[in-house]
């Protein structure tokens, strides 16, 4: 099985993606076809129980299409991503009603859906939501804005994290389910990043969203353990994305070194250019590695899951950006040029070492885990 699925992400990915990776960055358009073909190939099925339509594989055969999805596009490996922590949500903390209703139309791509935790004043600190959901009878009422909010306007469904116990910090956070056509609920304009603009991505600004209490996923104060869940998912997911992006920086890296030439030579033939490729590999294994290590341990519900899915997160983030950066060396000239997909790769980088928890975020966790460990 793993086998045929990961020859066939490839076979996809060089038939849907590949021609079209310049255009899936400036129109819509693509995107929306590709995920459609994504969800008819059952791409989005991969780690979801079969009850709901899923294909219920392992969370290492999810890490491994993530990888080959990101070599090809970062783009479409973002969208999936953020769509999939949507989902694992509703997984993690719905009840059963809950999940019926929304998780196949979810695993299918029938919906497209988002995660709204972060605000203007709380990135790192997810207690510090502003964003309030006061009870009113059988309905909740939410207000608030979120910020940096991947897919928004291309999701029909976004989980939000509000508070409904301003005095219980992160214990008074609680998840809820807003579609996209619910009264009160307006996406901000799209945010210009510096890399990935055809990753839909902006604010969603909630003016008395009323919803009913059937929305409440799981009960109040549930939200800051769904969230950990997620993200625990979600860090994998996004070390997968990352080691996928710095294999591809080394794939173009090796390749344009044998075909440019210099003094007579290619210059794969020079020692500095070799040692730059002997990194750029020996990180690329060692983050692939460990990556897989962090899913091997969600897979088999290891007490420090969590510890080892930060390290993943963490350095497979940094490898990206070095690996990028060395590529960029490599190429020279042409690797400031926008011409050349070692441009992209390198500003694409960045976004590793911030979604999910910042790499600083990241040790704060591993070392607070091995402090533990060890006393």
């Amino acid at each position: 099985m793993e086998n045929e699925v990961l020859t066939a992400t490839h076979d996809f990915c060089k038939k849907y993606i590949q021609p079209y990776e310049k255009e899936i960055d400036f129109d819509s358009k693509f995107v929306k076809e590709i995920l459609k073909e994504f969800s008819s190939h059952g791409f989005m099925a991969l780690p979801f129980p079969k009850k709901y339509g899923g294909l219920e594989q392992s969370t290492i055969l999810y890490s491994k299409t993530a990888t080959i999805i990101s070599q090809y596009s970062g783009t479409i490996a973002s969208i999936l991503g953020a769509h999939c922590l949507a989902a694992f949500s509703v997984l993690f903390g719905g009840g059963e009603e809950q999940k019926e209703k929304y998780l196949p139309d979810l695993i299918k791509g029938r919906l497209i859906g988002s995660f709204a935790l972060t605000e203007q004043n709380a990135g790192s600190d997810p207690a510090s939501i502003e964003t309030e959901a006061i009870r009113d009878g059988n309905f909740y009422v939410l207000n608030g804005t979120k910020a940096f909010t991947t897919n928004a306007g291309l999701s029909d469904l976004y989980v939000i994290m509000a508070k409904t116990d301003k005095e219980r910090g992160a214990r008074g956070i609680s998840a809820f389910i807003v579609e996209r056509e619910d009264k009160n609920f307006v996406i901000g304009r799209q945010e210009k990043k510096m890399a990935l603009p055809g990753l839909p991505n902006a604010s969603l600004l909630l003016n008395g969203v009323r919803i009913p209490k059937e929305r409440l996923l799981g009960r109040e104060g549930m939200g800051f353990i769904i969230v950990k869940k997620v993200l625990d998912v979600g860090r994998i997911a996004a070390a997968s994305a990352a080691v996928g992006l710095a294999k591809r920086a080394l794939i173009e890296s090796v390749r344009y070194s044998k075909q440019r030439e210099q003094f007579g030579k290619p210059i794969s033939a020079f020692e500095m250019i070799q040692s730059h490729i002997a990194d750029m590999g020996t990180k690329v294994e060692a983050a692939e590695l460990l990556t897989l290590k962090a899913a091997e341990a969600a897979d088999q519900k290891q007490r420090d899951a969590a510890k080892i899915a930060a390290m993943a997160k963490y350095f497979a983030a940094q490898v990206a950006v070095d690996v990028s950066r060395l590529a960029v060396q490599i190429f020279g000239g042409y690797g400031f040029i926008q011409d050349y997909v070692v441009e992209r790769l390198y500003k694409e980088a960045k976004m590793y070492e911030i979604i999910e928890g910042t790499n600083e975020i990241q040790k704060l966790i591993i070392a607070n885990a091995l402090l533990k460990e060890m006393e």
